[in-house]
């Protein structure tokens, strides 16, 4: 399915400029810390920017984790044990549960994600979460920008919306 995505993104300058699914990183380069769906996802590409949603690549992934350390006064208490940042929507941070795998994002309520008291459970597992949230019909929930991006776009067009 990436490659096929990536076949339809390099038709259209555009779909090329603002968005990237690059070549996946070698696997000694990828921490052995990740979760597992998310590691073998950076194997495929390492990491991806698709419209609105930003996945981290093995570069980045660990410099990104303070995204997970708990904040005083937050609604949801957070911590690096239980909670891994695989990227962020629309620059709100979505994460992975260590111990079931299942994603799980703030939802766009009109506050900072960190002041929100809904979390919610998008996919069982990374996988499943792309496929289906980002590049998939459920991108346009996640999008601030909703059907109207240059990713939607793609997406319109390959038949995954």
């Amino acid at each position: 399915m990436l490659a096929e995505l990536r076949d339809q993104q390099a038709g259209r300058e555009e779909w090329r400029m603002l968005n990237a699914l690059p070549a996946g990183a070698q696997a000694d380069a990828i921490g052995d810390a990740l979760p597992g769906s998310f590691r073998e996802f950076l194997t495929v590409a390492d990491g991806a920017t698709c419209g609105d949603v930003t996945v981290f690549g093995s570069a980045t992934v660990d410099q990104m984790q303070f995204h997970a350390d708990p904040i005083t006064g937050a609604a949801i208490t957070l911590g690096r044990e239980e909670w891994f940042c695989a990227g962020v929507i629309s620059d709100e941070p979505f994460f992975i549960n260590r111990s079931t795998g299942a994603v799980w994002y703030f939802p766009d309520t009109g506050v900072a994600w960190w002041m929100s008291s809904a979390f919610e459970k998008a996919a069982d597992d990374f996988t499943t979460f792309f496929l289906q949230w980002v590049a998939g019909r459920e991108y346009v929930r996640l999008s601030a920008t909703g059907p109207e991006d240059q990713w939607a776009e793609l997406l319109r067009y390959a038949g995954r919306l």
